[in-house]
């Protein structure tokens, strides 16, 4: 087995075990089922006039009488949280013939109800009647005031209740070291400031100070007096069946404590425990350099004070706390109004950085957000890996005074990071704000060195004693920040969860926004697959019907010259209007038949024949056109042109084909209608010019306006459902666009071009 030893070796010890008593009282425990003596310390006779191995294996009644047993199973014997002093004053009989007056702490507990005897006093009640004590409870104590001053009037009050040496309110940091913060005294030297190892003060003996709120020791080197059981046997922890004395008034003291206060040179010791919100405060810890046994009542009375400074104690620590939380929420309402406007959170966080560095006494800020880093104030120039505090987050904060002991730090670095505050914003961990506290350098004046000696039993066994130096020993701490208490965190948790839901919120809309931008590129994308499909359809479409038209259309040329030349070989003079009208129908066949080639060349591969054009006469030429194989008897047609235009850039054949199928389109509208009128104006508006189309006609029916320009989709009786589409796909490659104008009556068709200074690029083309 190993020797090793170290600090927590009387963190292990159990004290509630140790089997014996002070020597100023005694104690017996009984079942709680049987009423059997089944425990008693071998001192019983001093106190109840019977020793203990008489008394051993009997029912209590037969030691304190039937009437008495009645009124100790009618009293509250639960211990109370914390326990607290609660006397039981009856007489007994003794073997003389007088009655023998008790003082007895009775509780329950493990199965047992113990009683500890102790001396009673003369006159328990002359402490509540001194008129000096109660007027120092209303006029020192009970009053507003700070932390400091509360204590040091406690401390006083204290001392002058138990008469001790020197009466101390110790109170404990989150680390578990402890500093004097009040002395009341007689001696000359003084303890206030100093501070004192978490070590002194080991884990059970904190345990049993927070369930505890009195331990008196009158003589520290007082002789122990053995429990034993109903078989002989000392309760102690080696024995078969140890009585727990969690709740003992008169437990006696450990050999290690023992030692502690024979090295400080103290002979007697009381402490009263400070509990704040169920919690270990501090200690009032009284020290007397002889022996000093203090009265029942007296002991009552200080823990009356020292209950009284809890609560005082409490209440400021709390209104410190609500004050705190209070500002975070403040910090929080305006951070929450702001984004209402849409602000982001790396700007909300921006705006609010100082209030939020002063409510946590922070001198920087670092905000991460996915790949942003946002700082403000003071901040190392190397960033600082900060994924290691998050190991230690309790509800997604995490705070450390000592950040070095968790990260590697420069000096830079920890000069003015040497503590942070690290909120979660996120549940990945990618985003998070930290708090940066900069270096405290301070020099803590320990009361002496906080190390404990090994020391080597007779048995040749090694043990940890208490250390024996009490010299005062200064040491300089660097490194660290000013430490986070319980209320900075209650604080940033508050924050946290606003700032957290606020982020929660920035990438569900940023989510949404994306969603929205895929799903608009996708349907996007969809179109331009159904495009490119019905293009190539068209462009197979286009090349069958070139196919099919030129065929005829050659055969017509060919038949319309074969006749000229059959008149020409019969001798028949043919008139001039007949010959010009058979060039006519020549040139118009052959302009027939680049027409469709050009068309069916633009479908297939988008080829424009690009100059620079007068649009007015390509829209007379388209015009003209059309109403070849118009048949509307009283059609009145009206041309508003701006000849003033600008040329543009584009093929006059496809600009042409694109007015040639507007105007058929309106010709066709207006078939069954009374009136006939078709208007075409062209005008300038800015950089483009725009060519309007308007019929008399019935007008667009609604349900074919959202596919009006999709390709084999027809809008008339008569067409394949391509004129309008294939409009679209030239003018888009013009670097123009088609449209439909509500209008009272009719139908309004309108494209526009961009004019020779913004076609430049489609020429360079």
């Amino acid at each position: 087995m190993s020797n090793g030893v170290d600090l927590s070796t009387c963190d292990r010890e159990p004290i509630h075990l140790i089997g014996a008593v002070q020597p100023h009282g005694a104690l017996v425990a009984i079942s709680e089922e049987t009423l059997e003596i089944e425990y008693a310390s071998q001192n019983t006779d001093a106190f109840v006039g019977v020793a203990a191995e008489a008394i051993l294996g009997r029912h209590i009644s037969e030691l304190i009488g039937d009437e008495n047993t009645r009124q100790l199973l009618e009293l509250p014997l639960k211990p109370s949280n914390p326990e607290l002093l609660k006397p039981w004053f009856f007489s007994i009989e003794s073997r003389s013939d007088n009655a023998l007056s008790v003082e007895c702490f009775p509780h329950k507990y493990g199965g047992h109800v113990i009683l500890e005897f102790v001396e009673p006093e003369p006159n328990p009640t002359a402490v509540w009647e001194d008129e000096i004590l109660r007027q120092g409870i209303i006029s020192e104590l009970v009053k507003p005031g700070v932390l400091v001053e509360i204590a040091e009037a406690s401390a006083k009050m204290i001392r002058d209740v138990t008469g001790f040496d020197r009466v101390m309110i110790y109170k404990f940091a989150e680390d578990k070291h402890g500093e004097v913060i009040a002395e009341s005294t007689n001696r000359p030297d003084s303890f206030l400031g100093l501070h004192y190892p978490a070590s002194d003060i080991p884990d059970p003996a904190r345990r049993h100070f927070t369930l505890n709120v009195i331990r008196t020791i009158p003589d520290i080197n007082g002789t122990r007096i053995p429990i034993v059981s109903r078989s002989g046997e000392v309760a102690s922890e080696t024995s078969s069946r140890p009585l727990d004395l969690t709740y003992s008034k008169l437990r006696a003291v450990a050999q290690v404590h023992v030692e502690y206060l024979n090295n400080m040179g103290v002979g007697a010791s009381l402490s009263i425990s400070l509990v704040t919100n169920d919690e270990l405060w501090g200690l009032v810890a009284c020290h007397h350099y002889g022996k000093r046994l203090v009265s029942s009542s007296r002991l009552r009375f200080a823990e009356l004070l020292a209950s009284t400074t809890s609560a005082l104690l409490q209440s400021i620590e709390n209104t410190n706390q609500l004050k705190k939380c209070i500002t975070a929420e403040k910090t929080v309402f305006q951070i929450e109004q702001r984004a209402r406007s849409g602000a982001a959170l790396s700007d909300l966080v921006r705006d609010q950085a100082e209030a939020l560095m002063e409510m946590i006494d922070a001198q920087g800020l670092v905000l991460v957000l996915g790949r942003t880093v946002t700082t403000v104030g003071s901040v190392p120039s190397h960033p600082i890996e900060f994924q290691p505090l998050r190991a230690h987050s309790n509800d997604g904060v995490a705070t450390s005074s000592h950040l070095s002991s968790m990260t590697q730090l420069n000096d830079e670095q920890i000069e003015k990071a040497a503590g942070a505050a690290f909120l979660e914003l996120s549940d990945d961990g990618k985003d998070y704000l930290v708090l940066l506290r900069s270096e405290y350098v301070q020099t803590i004046s320990w009361a002496g060195k906080p190390d404990k000696i090994e020391t080597q039993t007779e048995q040749g066994t090694t043990r940890l004693s208490p250390r024996g130096s009490f010299a005062l020993w200064s040491e300089e701490r660097r490194g660290q920040s000013k430490p986070f208490d319980a209320m900075d965190r209650d604080a940033l948790r508050i924050l946290r969860r606003a700032l957290f839901a606020l982020n929660s919120l920035e990438h569900e809309q940023a989510a949404l926004e994306a969603q929205k931008k895929a799903e608009a590129e996708k349907i996007k994308l969809r179109h331009a697959l159904l495009d490119a499909a019905r293009a190539s359809s068209m462009g197979e479409l286009a090349s069958a019907i070139a196919h099919e038209l030129n065929q005829p259309l050659t055969a017509v040329s060919n038949y319309v010259n074969a006749c000229r030349q059959e008149l020409v070989r019969s001798g028949v003079e043919i008139p001039e209007p007949a010959q010009s009208h058979i060039d006519m129908a020549v040139n118009e066949t052959a302009r027939a038949g680049e027409l469709v080639q050009r068309i069916r060349n633009f479908i297939s591969s988008g080829d424009l024949n690009t100059d620079l054009i007068d649009i007015n006469k390509v829209i007379q030429q388209g015009l003209d056109l059309a109403l070849v194989a118009s048949e509307l008897p009283d059609l009145r047609v009206t041309t508003n042109l701006d000849h003033g235009l600008p040329k543009v850039v584009g093929d006059p054949v496809q600009l042409s084909q694109v007015v040639l199928n507007l105007v058929r389109n309106s010709l066709q509208a207006m078939e069954n209608q009374v009136d006939h009128q078709l208007t075409i104006e062209t005008k300038r508006l800015g950089n483009q010019v725009r060519v309007v189309v308007r019929d008399s006609g019935p007008g667009i029916p609604e349900e074919i306006k959202d596919f009006l320009f999709e390709p084999l989709r027809a809008t008339t009786t008569q067409g394949m459902g391509i004129g309008l589409s294939l409009c679209r796909s030239i003018l888009e490659a013009h670097g123009g666009k088609i449209w439909v104008e509500p209008a009272p009556t009719g139908a309004t068709m309108i494209f526009s071009l961009p004019l020779i200074e913004e076609a430049n690029v489609y020429q360079a083309q």
